[in-house]
């Protein structure tokens, strides 16, 4: 797997949530005013959050150093074909008509332009179908999967930060 570092998509994504946390401490005090001073349930909510965040999967690839700024499941080369096939697509109307790996390494490697890399666990070929196969609904546009095999993609990422 070869990623790139795009320094100016990092500076734009740090900039963006520099303002937007700018605003959200900004707006705290406005909103205690509205609340008429109850802040609790803000305060609850934030507790709530950080809770979540510790041992979760973003948490473990943040604290890992991979930080994907793209999405992480990609069209084949050509993209789609039609209309319908974009339709079936934004839908996840898939039919599995193959067989799919059931074997496969356990982890990957992500590869940046420096030569740094860095093993991440890769999820199998059946669990990687149900995350994208919603469910089939017959009479409407569909996308026929015949098999699947591990490859290679490119896409944006943070650089890697050595802690």
């Amino acid at each position: 797997m070869r990623i790139r570092a795009f320094r100016s998509v990092s500076l734009l994504a740090g900039v963006a949530l520099s303002v937007a946390g700018l605003g959200a401490v900004s707006g705290c005090g406005s909103h205690k005013e509205a609340a008429g001073g109850d802040t609790d349930g803000l305060a609850d909510r934030a507790q709530k959050v950080a809770a979540a965040w510790d041992g979760s999967a973003a948490a473990a690839a943040w604290r890992a150093g991979y930080y994907p700024m793209g999405e992480t499941v990609q069209l084949p080369r050509g993209g789609l074909r039609s209309q319908s096939d974009k339709q079936a697509y934004e839908s996840r109307n898939f039919i599995l008509r193959g067989e799919l790996p059931s074997t496969g390494p356990k982890d990957g490697r992500v590869t940046w332009t420096k030569d740094d890399s860095l093993a991440r666990p890769l999820v199998d070929a059946d669990e990687s179908y149900r995350a994208l196969a919603d469910t089939h609904i017959g009479g409407q546009p569909h996308l026929t999967v015949t098999g699947a095999k591990l490859g290679k993609m490119t896409l944006p990422t943070r650089e890697r930060i050595r802690l």
